[in-house]
């Protein structure tokens, strides 16, 4: 727009020039206005391809950056878990044959290693009765309860960890050790050693970063070639501090 209306303008003042110099002056002064808007036509190509090329140069605009994943969808994202829980233990090491189930409780840590998965360490504090009454005998100590203290290494694999309900697996190692207490409160480590667990459970979050958990476990200990297995079923929260 701006190249027509400088053309329409010199061309307007050529008009005037002619019609007062008269027309030899007229056809002069018309060339040399002619060469002017030559010049200028090339002078505004030439800044109309430097303005394309520069429009050309800018950079796309950025698309928005995707909606991040739900906090516990997140890698390295962890989870503190506190549960009670109850079991029964059977077999035939010294401490199936000696009793048979009770109370306990556990802490649970866990870090999401991807989107459906995570690894978990778990501390547990397990105590299991007597089957038989304690008969305080001369010179016999009588067994009281016993108490099995276990840290494991867990693999923990959820199912729809988009959803508000997770299903999930467990599965992995760890060491138990076994105190019996006696009615006079001696106690003795018996069948220590390494343990396999394997369970399910069902996440419920009532919040983004608090959550109802609840699972069964199993656990398969072999010591001094004495078999125990142990069922226990968990229930508590788990919360998901950070930002």
């Amino acid at each position: 727009m701006r190249k027509r209306w400088v053309e329409g303008a010199l061309r307007l003042g050529l008009l005037a020039l002619a019609a007062g110099l008269g027309p030899r002056a007229a056809g002069a002064d018309e060339a040399a206005v002619s060469s002017v808007l030559w010049r200028h036509a090339a002078v505004s190509d030439r800044w109309a391809g430097s303005e394309g090329r520069g429009l050309a140069r800018q950079p796309e605009p950025t698309a928005e950056r995707s909606r991040l994943a739900i906090r516990r969808m997140r890698p390295n994202t962890i989870s503190l878990g506190i549960q009670a829980q109850y079991g029964a233990v059977r077999g035939n090491s010294r401490v199936a044959e000696g009793f048979d189930q009770g109370p306990g409780y556990a802490f649970r840590f866990r870090y999401m290693l991807s989107s459906s998965a995570a690894l978990g360490f778990s501390f547990e504090h397990q105590r299991y009765g007597a089957i038989q009454p304690p008969l305080n005998v001369a010179g016999d100590f009588a067994d009281s309860h016993v108490v099995i203290t276990t840290v494991s290494a867990e693999g923990v694999f959820y199912v729809h960890r988009e959803r508000e309900v997770n299903p999930y697996f467990v599965g992995g190692f760890g060491f138990a050790t076994p105190d019996v207490i006696f009615t006079e409160g001696q106690s003795s480590r018996v069948n220590e050693g390494l343990f396999a667990v394997g369970g399910i459970g069902l996440e419920r979050f009532m919040r983004p970063r608090f959550s109802l958990d609840v699972s069964i476990r199993g656990y398969a200990l072999v010591s001094n070639a004495q078999f125990t297995s142990v069922g226990q079923i968990s229930a508590g929260i788990h919360l998901y501090p950070g930002d």
